[in-house]
């Protein structure tokens, strides 16, 4: 996730910084929604209550974030949901329920399922070439198959993430200029046989949905998703419309904060350009999953997951969705992150348990993924995990250190470093001599440390044997990346 629309290298380059400005968190449970009205306040206990409080004001103050909105759903009923901090820091507006925030990324899961109907209507073929339906796409994109396209297996260069992309550019784009930062670059690997996060498979997949249907892809999502699932509040990103309850986007500078860019949606489209509400997004996980607007054939294909050439099977679906387990359950999730926004949004199905977090601010210390997955301990009733700070053993320090390439997924920079100085650990982003982000670690005991910035982001070492190079499994941004050490550490 770059800062925009979850780039990788972005999240990293600015994801870990410790941001130190106080912030005063207020909380407010607001909204006219029918939905927040009926909320029952009981249906939590009040220590849990209380606790999911305490966590949210503890990680607003830490990260920070101006404002945030969160909406909790169990068994269908609403249990939990709180507007925290301010929307507007200049206005003083707090924030609310019905407050309207981009969710980024999480758009994608929007596409994949506007894809899957396509595909459920016999519209589109994941098995037909980009240039099937596009034909002025070139050469490499246009050999790439559909289904590639959506799993981020298509071996495409991240447009966002390429360095003649003009980021802070306040500017319009039209849709030809944005294709032409990735689709005749050469591709970073054979499709089907590696995972890279990438926004522009599915800008194409946007594209795809325009040319078959006939209409933009904004109308498209309005009328086949928006409309059925009753998401009242929810829109593609116009900076010119009057939108109700609107939150600011911010970013962190060296004197505090400061207003974010008003991007042009032409940028992230179809891969983040979607703005919601916390509430809104609990109605779409219903149409998704709990309604008979989304058929049981469009549901299995946004749920399908293919496998690489190796034969290893995806954790990201056909439907632009993650699924992994937490605490030993199952779940289905996606965060997003855009010039100014954070969001997440997960899905407990064992649990019958939905979490939506929307923020206003980007490369905090960590995502809202860390809030969502500290509050659904406390609603699975799970216990929260210990933090130690244990010396590490510089036998361990030593042999663990070094560069480690990451395959078959990759999310963000291939290579990661970790350096072993004065008894500590530090994770160098891109590698040893990167001259990357640098990320203190803790360890934890057994060969794993978690992020001294973000617990919820863990590394677990395996050092190699007899002279031969470790491994590591890395649970970061909802999702396990396993790497291998470049070489082994005695070589060194």
């Amino acid at each position: 996730m770059l800062e925009t629309m979850c780039s990788p290298q972005g999240a990293q380059a600015n994801g870990w910084r410790r941001a130190v400005l106080p912030l005063l968190v207020s909380v407010a449970l607001l909204g006219a929604d029918a939905l927040y009205a009926e909320a029952n306040a009981g249906a939590l206990p009040a220590d849990v209550t209380a606790r999911i409080d305490d966590i949210i004001t503890r990680r607003m103050e830490a990260a920070p974030f101006p404002g945030l909105a969160i909406a909790i759903e169990r068994k269908g009923e609403l249990v939990y949901a709180k507007g925290f901090g301010k929307a507007d820091i200049e206005q003083d507006v707090p924030v609310t329920v019905d407050t309207v925030f981009p969710i980024g990324s999480i758009t994608k899961s929007f596409t994949g399922l506007a894809l899957a109907q396509l595909v459920a209507g016999g519209k589109v073929s994941l098995d037909e070439t980009a240039g099937h339906y596009l034909p002025d796409l070139p050469e490499p994109a246009r050999g790439v198959k559909v289904r590639n396209l959506l799993d981020h297996t298509g071996g495409l260069v991240n447009y966002t993430d390429q360095p003649d992309f003009p980021y802070n550019a306040r500017k319009e784009f039209t849709r030809e200029e944005m294709v032409g930062y990735f689709a005749g670059k050469p591709l970073m690997f054979e499709p089907g046989t590696a995972w890279s996060y990438s926004n522009s498979g599915t800008y194409l997949i946007g594209l795809i949905i325009e040319k078959v249907s006939g209409v933009t892809y904004d109308e498209y999502v309005r009328t086949h998703i928006l409309e059925p699932f009753g998401m009242t509040k929810s829109l593609y990103t116009d900076w010119t419309r009057l939108v109700p309850h609107r939150a600011h986007g911010y970013k962190m500078g060296k004197d505090g904060w400061q207003n974010a860019l008003q991007y042009d949606p032409t940028v992230p489209f179809s891969a983040g350009a979607i703005m919601s509400t916390v509430g809104d997004l609990l109605k779409y996980r219903r149409g998704v999953f709990a309604s008979d607007e989304t058929s049981q054939a469009v549901r299995d294909l946004i749920l399908k997951r293919d496998t690489l050439a190796d034969g290893t099977e995806l954790m990201y679906t056909l439907g632009c969705l993650v699924t992994t387990r937490f605490e030993g359950r199952r779940k289905i999730a996606h965060a997003g992150d855009i010039y100014g926004f954070s969001a997440y949004y997960a899905y407990y199905p064992d649990d019958d348990v939905v979490i939506t977090i929307t923020t206003n601010n980007q490369g905090g210390a960590f995502p809202p993924l860390s809030i969502e997955q500290k509050v659904a301990r406390e609603v699975l009733g799970v216990a929260q995990p210990v933090v130690k700070a244990l010396p590490v053993p510089s036998d361990l320090g030593a042999r663990v250190s070094g560069d480690y390439r990451f395959a078959p997924y990759r999310f963000g920079p291939e290579v990661h470093g970790f350096t072993f100085k004065d008894g500590a650990l530090s994770l160098n982003f891109g590698g040893t001599t990167s001259g990357g982000p640098v990320l203190p670690l803790l360890y934890q005991g057994a060969g794993r440390f978690v992020s001294a910035v973000d617990d919820e982001h863990n590394v677990v070492f395996k050092p190699g044997k007899r002279g031969k190079p470790g491994t590591l499994t890395m649970e970061y941004y909802g999702g396990t990346f396993r790497a291998q050490q470049t070489a082994p550490a005695a070589a060194k």
